[in-house]
């Protein structure tokens, strides 16, 4: 057992199927933590890894947020958890109900003010562009009819159509022309019910390479970054990438730094950034207020952000430096998340190409996987049969429940 690890402490880490969860359940075992599992489903990731001590069932929050706060709490008292760590919308969810715990159990939730900034597209975006921080050119528009005119008034041609909540690419969409943009937002407003404060989002699409600067803060104290750069994603267009590589970006690294700093960020969180590899010119794009999806490649490459949490959490930030000064990142690693890329084959070879599957597969070398792993083999078996589930029962390789974007 490493010696900073107190074995009193259990920690409970939701949304089990996720390989955000999977990671941080690997990494904090893997260091002699006790920790259990929780989710809506029994199938997924953590639920079939070798290194849960249990995985429990809890209402969705999109189904009943009291349900799924009492459940947690039920959960934590009954198995005597210590410290909750979640990983994906639901931690703005508990950081609104955090006075239902013990404060111990939320010590590593960010404020629920600041998760409701970041996971608000526009909020987001006034937040950096006030801070001088370069983002897309936006419209502002009172009704729909008007997007058209304002686009060619600037010279706007495409366009990414956001709506104001949404994650891993749901809830983004393209503009080919102004009137193309007109209609998509039109259509939106009505299949969503948008009132005017939630009408979508239009901006101007900028080209370049996506960025991601991933941080852990503790009580706004600056504890750890990493950076990496996308290689590709599981949509063409955006959303969870597949294949990324450790990077390093004084530019945005700054500009994250700047943020998180402006509002005394607590807890884990990444910010999304577009490069143009040719001008360097960057753009922000998004804040995370949560753990992410590509943080296996984090831990993998050097910067253990679940235990460095977990040093915070349960001792002091002392000795999450000490840790964190004593590791080295690897740049240039390489991590693959292997379904999604078996995702990106399959179409490939529908579509008769051939060739591009060929390079996946053969010529593209990973240092690391997020979801295959040679101790642990189950959790591979785990997630496929989870998305083929969610795909079979929503009719989408993305699927998004109600609520979740909007």
């Amino acid at each position: 057992m490493h010696k900073n690890i107190d074995p009193s402490h259990r920690v409970l880490i939701t949304n089990g199927s996720s390989r955000t969860s999977y990671a941080a359940l690997r990494s904090l075992s893997k260091s002699g933590i006790a920790c259990w599992s929780a989710d809506v489903s029994r199938f997924g990731m953590c639920q079939s890894s070798r290194f849960s001590k249990g995985h429990y069932l809890y209402t969705s929050h999109y189904e009943s947020e009291e349900k799924f706060i009492s459940d947690l709490v039920k959960l934590i008292e009954e198995h005597q958890i210590t410290i909750l760590f979640p990983s994906h919308n639901e931690t703005e969810i508990i950081a609104r109900n955090r006075h239902r715990f013990n404060s111990l159990a939320v010590s590593a939730i960010p404020d629920e003010s600041h998760c409701r900034v970041f996971n608000n597209k526009s909020q987001a975006y006034d937040l950096a562009e006030k801070l001088g921080i370069p983002v897309p050119a936006r419209i502002h528009y009172t009704e729909p009819q008007q997007i058209a005119s304002l686009l060619a008034s600037r010279g706007i041609e495409r366009t990414v159509i956001k709506l104001l909540t949404g994650n891993s690419g749901k809830g983004v969409f393209y503009g080919d022309s102004p009137e193309h943009t007109r209609v998509v937002v039109e259509k939106l407003i009505e299949e969503y019910g948008l009132e005017f404060d939630r009408y979508p989002q239009v901006e101007e699409y900028v080209q370049g390479e996506g960025y991601g600067n991933s941080v852990l803060y503790w009580h706004g104290v600056h504890i750890a970054n990493f950076t990496h750069r996308r290689l590709r994603d599981k949509i063409e267009t955006g959303g969870t990438s597949v294949y990324r590589e450790a990077s390093s970006h004084k530019g945005i690294e700054a500009a994250a730094q700047k943020i998180f700093n402006s509002i005394g960020w607590h807890g884990l969180a990444m910010c999304e950034f577009k490069v143009c590899p040719v001008t360097g010119k960057f753009w922000f794009i998004e804040v995370n207020p949560r753990m992410w999806g590509s943080i296996p490649l984090a831990i993998a490459a050097g910067v253990d952000f679940p235990y460095l949490t977990y040093l915070c959490a349960s001792r002091d930030t002392e000795a999450a430096n000490i840790h964190n000064d004593a590791c080295d990142v690897a740049y240039n690693w390489k991590g693959r998340w292997l379904l999604g890329d078996l995702f990106i084959c399959l179409r490939n070879i529908m579509k008769g190409d051939f060739k591009t599957t060929s390079d996946i597969l053969f010529k593209e070398k990973a240092n690391s996987h997020d979801d295959f792993f040679l101790d642990d083999p189950f959790v591979f078996f785990g997630e496929l049969f989870a998305y083929i589930k969610n795909t079979i029962s929503k009719r989408s390789i993305n699927p998004s429940e109600k609520g979740m974007v909007g």
